[in-house]
Parts: structure tokens; sequence; C-alpha cells
């Protein structure tokens, strides 16, 4: 295993049983994701109480709302085949929705980035009575209530969570497709990444994995079984997801291949189309949580965690990862009623990335003197247009340019320079500067008098 989940484990498997005994999950599955490898995975409790099965990293759960992440990266898939564009209007896609009145102003305002990110104003779910009733709309039904649809809200004034917005969602990658929205996500998703036991229906080998829900008894310790629904037809690309640890581990690992420059094999998205869906495109007033491409991206202290949950009919379930540190952990449970899959993701996240951060600092160096071809550039210099001052420093064996500190604002981190090869001129490689030359200026005694870098001229200070 990862000498850094080594360390982590015994602690997270104390707080997990605190967990587990406070807020009492009928069963419990996690797994923690490092980099490619799914490194370590237990089950806690049943996955069916009258039976006695025990949960593993092979029990499927209902993932509900993680299911979104799929349909997002289906429509992603269509944008990379030139099929379809972010801002292109719903209506494009699905002429009825034409019927749907805005008050805020033209109907073509609903495109395809708003429901992704939930800012279309799209009311939240379809008149169908599917969360009392657990049966879940067809696509047919979906689409006939478009003329009973609202905009609640102008669209992008504000983050509004729309189930229904994905339903539709779904309905465009069937259409675009050719295929129903199932078909697609498991030919062009699922199966590419190994993710073989996940399902939108509820086959024979599915129901032997599945996971029974379950729903808190009012007045017993003993949890109702809940009613969960066989197929969640117009709504699967919303919450009809059923998946395993085992499963979502390949799906959590997809999202750290960021560099992979084609999409092929198990990378069913070109690398460059997950950091787009990984950009936060919005933000809370207290910048706390923001909003990228149907992934949430929530501010811990200094660490961002990118995540997804799902809640629906006797199943609770959380995904979340550390892009830098490339660190991430599924928990999946059966039951609803209960904070546990937030509570040990989050708390595991923090655990792991604390013990990355100490496994990746530096040892201290030893003090490595400037080499004499260096020593002429170091010191201060004032801008000569605004007064601003800049230092050349070696430090840690490299020259630097680091900006001088300022009461009360932070400085950025000192940028290494890379030597050109040509006399006296250095390449930025970090920062504002990034990849500007800095070139120093000497005068006729090969003192240094000055640097430019790009229009910007710095005079040295007099020693």
């Amino acid at each position: 295993m990862d000498p850094v989940v080594d360390s982590v484990v015994p602690k997270l498997q104390r707080r997990i049983a605190q967990i587990v005994a406070q807020e009492r999950p009928p069963g419990l599955a996690i797994g923690i994701v490092r980099d490619q490898e799914l490194v370590w995975h237990n089950g806690f409790g049943l996955a069916d109480i009258a039976s006695g099965r025990p949960v593993d990293q092979h029990t499927l759960f209902l993932v509900a709302s993680i299911s979104k992440t799929f349909t997002a990266t289906a429509i992603m898939q269509l944008r990379d085949d030139r099929k379809l564009r972010l801002d292109d209007p719903l209506v494009r896609f699905i002429p009825e929705f034409s019927a749907v009145p805005n008050p805020f102003g033209s109907i073509e305002d609903v495109t395809l980035l708003r429901l992704l990110t939930h800012r279309s104003g799209l009311m939240g779910e379809s008149p169908t009575a599917h969360w009392s009733t657990t049966r879940f709309p067809t696509r047919e039904e979906v689409l006939a209530t478009i003329p009973k649809l609202q905009i609640a809200i102008e669209p992008d004034s504000a983050f509004k969570y729309s189930n229904l917005g994905f339903a539709l969602l779904g309905e465009v990658i069937a259409r675009v497709s050719g295929r129903s929205f199932a078909e697609y996500v498991r030919s062009e998703i699922l199966t590419p990444l190994g993710m073989d036991s996940s399902t939108f229906e509820l086959t024979p080998a599915a129901r032997e994995l599945m996971a029974t829900g379950y729903l808190p008894h009012p007045y017993d310790d003993v949890a109702n079984v809940a009613q969960v629904p066989e197929t969640f037809g117009g709504y699967a690309a919303a919450a009809g997801l059923r998946s395993s640890v085992a499963d979502l581990a390949k799906w959590i690992s997809l999202q750290f291949r960021t560099k992979v420059p084609k999409r092929e094999g198990n990378q069913v998205l070109r690398g460059e189309s997950l950091s787009a869906m990984h950009r936060v495109r919005w933000v809370e007033a207290d910048w706390s949580i923001g909003y990228a491409l149907t992934w949430w991206a929530t501010r811990m202290r200094e660490n961002i965690y990118h995540h997804h949950s799902g809640g629906d009919h006797g199943f609770l379930t959380f995904a979340a990862f550390s892009k830098p540190h490339r660190l991430g952990i599924i928990t999946l449970s059966n039951g609803t009623g209960h904070f546990a899959t937030g509570m040990i993701t989050f708390e595991g996240l923090e655990m792991l990335v604390e013990a990355a951060r100490e496994a990746e600092m530096p040892q201290p160096s030893k003090s490595v003197a400037t080499p004499a071809e260096f020593k002429r550039y170091l010191g201060g210099y004032t801008a000569v247009h605004f007064g601003g001052e800049l230092r050349i420093e070696f430090r840690n064996g490299v020259l630097v340019l680091s900006i001088r500190p300022t009461p009360g604002v932070p400085a950025p981190p000192a940028a290494p320079l890379i030597a050109t090869g040509e006399p006296h001129i250095f390449s930025v490689s970090k920062g504002r500067p990034a990849g500007e030359q800095l070139v120093f200026e000497l005068s006729d005694s090969g003192e240094v008098t000055g640097f430019s870098m790009g229009e910007m001229k710095y005079l040295k200070h007099r020693q």
C-alpha cells in the first residue's frame, strides 16, 4: 500500500468507527484512491440486514446524483466530437422546449452550459410526483410535461439545483448520439473504463450485488426497507446509476489524467476537457464553495476538494478528490438520515492531504554558495517607471526573482530563473512574468546596472 495512506489508515479507521457508532448507517463502503489505484477499501455493517450480507468494495449502491458527473462527461465527449457546443441553447436539440415561457428573456438563454452548472433558472423537478410515489417518469412522460415547465429565476442570476435540467441533458445526449442515454454512457464511458458492474438497469447480476436501501424508523433502531425505483426512466441522467467503490475508484482515477492529449481506451475524455470540467465557473460570495462543470469545489482551509454527492430512496453517497495530491475518497451508504458519508469523506481527505504535504516537504538542504558567475546579479532592483522593487537572490541552489514583501500584503513565491544559453539572459519560470526574458545590463566595466523584462526596466541599487 502507499506510505501516505498507510500512515493515515489506523487513525481514519478509528474515526470511521466513531462516526458509524454516532450516525448508525446500516452499511458503509469506503475506498481511498491514490492516483491510478484503489489503495485501500473497507466495508462496515450490512448490505442487507435480513440476510446478514456484509458490505464490500463490490457492493452496488444507488449513487443517485453522482450520475450527473457521467452525464456531464458525455456532453463533453459530444462537444469534443463537434456535435454540440456548450453555449448552444437547449431548444436547438429539444425544439419542444420553446413552449416554456421565460419571463426573464429569451428561451435560448437556457443553454447546455447553464444546465450543466445549475445556472439555467429552470425549475428543479418535472411535475410528475416521482419523489413521493417513487415511480419516476419515462423519457416520453418527461417530454410531455414541457408545456407545464417554468423558468423559475433569471438564468445566470444564482445557483439553482435542477434534476430536471439533467434529465433534459440526457435527452440531448440521446438525440445527438442516436442511442439511448444509458446505452451511450455504457458504451462510451463505463465499458472503456472497466466499470463493468455499474449499470442503469437492474440486471440479474446487478441484483446479486445490490445493497438494500433503508430509511430510519422514527421510533425504533431498526431501519425500514426503502422502496427503491426499479428504473429511473427519463431521470436516469440525473440520478439513475448504480455503482460500487471498486468501480468508482476508476472514475476518480480518470480525473487525475488531465495531461493525456487524446481520448482513447480508458481515457474516455481528453485531459484538456477533464481540466475544463474541473475549472470553477462560479463561487459563492464567501468563496467557500465553487461550481465547475457539475463537480462542486469546496475550500477547506488551504485545500480545494472537487466532489459530488448523491441521496435517493435509502442511499447516501459521496465521492471527492484532491487534484494537487491525486487523492480521492469514495463513501457509499445504504441508509438515509445520517451524515456519515460526507463526514468520512472530507475528514478522511483532510487527513490524507496533511500526510501527503508532510511527505512532500523538502528536507533541509545544505547551504550552497552562490556561483561566481551569478554573484554580480544579486541585489535589489527598482522599476524605472512605477517604483516597484524586485530582488535577485540565490536560494536553495537556484537563482530566483522575488518581490520585496510589503506590510499586510503576502508576497508571491519566488520564481526560478532559467539560463537560456545566451550571456546574461534568463527565462522567468513562474508567476506574473512567466515566460518573459530577463536581460541583465552591464556597464563598460562589467558591473550589473539593471535588467529589462519585457517593456519594463529596473535599475540596480547601489551597494
